[in-house]
């Protein structure tokens, strides 16, 4: 009983979850992708009038929105995802992927895949940068 009440008094119970399933329903715009542990490496798929990003709707639907240039309209990918637990498997033009979310708060997205024997980690921000 007396270890219940200490791990109760925890410093850090006021601290966010590193995963909050609640954030998930927003705009996330592709910040980085890290290979097998290695170094993030910074997208550079976004345009100067406008930024690729996907989102996540209610009804379990989603988009992923490409800003190809800025002459002609981004290209719109719909699909589906399902969330369970720290499990969100996502079908978007006939391609499912199945992620872990790593971190999830309501700044930073983190998606874990294994592709080819290959760990892909995307990183996502619902603030981008101008």
């Amino acid at each position: 009983m007396a270890a219940l009440f200490l791990a109760g008094c925890s410093s850090d119970d006021n601290d966010e979850p590193k995963v909050n399933v609640d954030h998930l329903q927003k705009r996330w715009y592709p910040e980085s992708t890290r290979l097998n542990n290695g170094d993030p490496q910074p997208y550079d798929g976004h345009e100067a009038c406008g930024k690729d990003y996907t989102e996540f709707q209610a009804n379990n639907a989603m988009r992923e929105v490409d800003v190809v240039d800025c002459q002609t309209d981004p290209v719109v990918t719909t699909g589906t995802y399902t969330l369970e637990d720290k499990t969100l498997t996502t079908s978007v033009g006939g391609t499912t992927v199945v992620y872990t979310i790593k971190k999830l708060n309501a700044d930073k997205l983190e998606l874990e895949t294994t592709f080819n024997g290959n760990t892909i980690t995307d990183i996502y921000t619902s603030n981008p940068s101008d």
